[in-house]
């Protein structure tokens, strides 16, 4: 067996981050789909309002694991190869914890007749959008 060349941390922190913007939007879309049809499972508004304070905060949260503001700088050329899966760790990371809250806003949509998660979550994708890195 040949061993396998070692991931290159640039193409996942280009990769990763679409498919979890990707997700975020399928699951709202479902969430308004169902809520408009009315077609939720009656659950707690409770969770609504909880969707909705994660949405709102996630982006907080984002920043402060990421470390590098709203809208992170272009990577720069000849990072070191330590530096660069850091980076891309965190980027990963970034997007996780945006997807999360989009996707708890999406399915409380679905559980509960409320339809303001879903205006809440369009600030987490609408984060995502703006910090997506340039295609490797």
């Amino acid at each position: 067996m040949s061993a396998s060349p070692t991931p290159d941390p640039q193409k996942a922190a280009a990769v990763v981050p679409r498919a979890l913007l990707g997700t975020s939007v399928a699951v709202l879309a479902v969430g308004a789909v169902l809520n408009s049809q009315g077609q939720t499972a009656g659950g707690p508004a409770v969770l609504s309002w909880l969707a909705v304070a994660w949405a709102l905060a996630s982006p907080l949260a984002a920043v402060a694991v990421r470390g590098q503001g709203l809208v992170a700088p272009p990577p720069e050329a000849g990072l070191a190869p330590g530096e660069a899966a850091g980076r891309a760790r965190r980027t990963v990371v970034f997007f996780a914890v945006l997807e999360s809250a989009a996707v708890l806003a999406g399915m409380a949509a679905i559980v509960s007749p409320p339809p303001w998660p879903l205006a809440a979550g369009l600030v987490p994708v609408a984060v995502m959008a703006l910090n997506l890195p340039p295609r490797a």
